[in-house]
């Protein structure tokens, strides 16, 4: 998914689901892996905690799921976020320098670009 499409997507979660309480059960924590069709992940965001998280997941969709562990290990490149509002720093890891890059150089109203691909 283009960041052009997913951040105005987590902006509008964020501000709907900071009044709302998270709706999914289960397993959970604070990493929001995105996965291909093939289930090859292509990017992590690292919320502040599990509920945060599971705002963000139930609008994202399908390819998206909060879980304990992250995968940052497994990824090559990761940028630094801030989300206002409300002021959340968020850390996004992707498998390739190209991938960040090309998924960052374009952010939505309310996302800043606080530390550029790494």
């Amino acid at each position: 998914m283009n960041l052009n499409i997913l951040v105005p997507v987590l902006g509008a979660a964020i501000l709907a689901g900071c009044a709302s309480q998270p709706t999914a059960t289960g397993p959970g924590g604070k990493h929001l892996v995105y996965r291909d069709g093939s289930g090859t992940i292509v990017r992590q965001f690292d919320y502040p905690d599990d509920a945060f998280c599971r705002r963000v997941e139930a609008m994202a969709g399908r390819s998206a799921r909060c879980q304990a562990d992250s995968t940052s290990a497994q990824m090559k490149a990761h940028a630094t976020l801030r989300y206002n509002p409300p002021g959340v720093i968020v850390h996004a890891h992707y498998p390739d320098m190209a991938r960040c890059r090309s998924e960052t150089s374009q952010l939505g109203a309310g996302v800043e670009l606080v530390d550029a691909c790494k």
